[in-house]
């Protein structure tokens, strides 16, 4: 019993080490398809864990703007990575 636990944390950690691979990667290769300031504003808030307050303050947007950007480029990331992650 202890070796299929070992393996099904094995294969988790796979799993997870892989989704994240593709997310990265997906990221990187959209990344070219938003302008800087809206993927900023989504990687300081999602990434980085920022408030979206405090983004839309150093930024100079405002709040909503921040969820809007994020938004969008998880809504992108989502259509990226369609069939690739189940």
């Amino acid at each position: 019993i202890q070796a299929i636990a070992v393996a099904s944390s094995v294969d988790l950690f796979d799993e997870a080490e892989y989704r994240g691979f593709l997310a990265k990667r997906a990221m990187r290769i959209m990344r070219a398809e938003f302008q800087e300031s809206t993927w900023q504003a989504c990687w300081l808030h999602v990434v980085d864990g920022r408030r979206a307050a405090d983004v839309a303050k150093e930024l100079g947007i405002t709040a909503n703007a921040v969820h809007i950007a994020k938004s969008r480029v998880m809504r992108r990331l989502r259509e990226e990575l369609v069939g690739l992650i189940e």
